[in-house]
């Protein structure tokens, strides 16, 4: 069942958020979470949905947000998306897919870009688990996303990473 995740559940999330990445303190993720769920409007919605079973177990999550794409006008964008690699995944999958369509529905976007990166899913099987999903449930390949980390940059006003300024846990990369 999809639920927003609100503030007083944002430490349930985490030991689901550091299943899949260890480097990622509980003090990383309240940075990150709190700003994520304090939505900006009503008109440009953000946060975090979870995926919950009915005695309320956090199974899965994504981020979200309502942008204005310059090519689909409004798009629902989804990040973060955490599915640990557990029997029944494809069930937390498709919940995740059909909460992101709702939501998409619900505040009137024409698109969902949904965005996964290596650092929560690092293995191939993973990754070819992952196209077939979003193939399946309709989505198309679309673009590239480049990644690059700045050496010796200063640090930004939340401090550093996880693992004092690289993502993910992810050094030398």
């Amino acid at each position: 069942m999809p639920r927003l995740l609100g503030k007083a559940a944002i430490s349930r999330a985490y030991p689901l958020v550091r299943n899949l990445a260890p480097g990622i303190t509980l003090e990383r993720w309240n940075r990150f979470a709190r700003p994520q769920i304090a939505s900006r409007s009503l008109k440009w919605p953000r946060g975090l949905m979870t995926i919950q079973n009915p005695s309320g177990y956090i199974l899965g999550l994504f981020g979200f947000e309502v942008r204005d794409d310059l090519h689909e006008s409004r798009t629902l964008c989804v990040n973060n998306i955490v599915v640990p690699n557990v029997p029944g995944r494809d069930r937390i999958w498709a919940s995740i897919v059909n909460a992101a369509e709702t939501l998409a529905k619900e505040n009137g976007c024409r698109a969902i870009r949904a965005e996964l990166i290596d650092d929560l899913n690092p293995s191939a099987n993973d990754r070819a688990w992952i196209v077939a999903c979003l193939e399946g449930s309709g989505y198309a390949l679309d673009g590239i996303r480049a990644f690059k980390r700045i050496r010796n940059a200063p640090r930004g006003p939340d401090g550093p990473g996880p693992d004092g300024g690289t993502r993910g846990g992810m050094a030398g990369r």
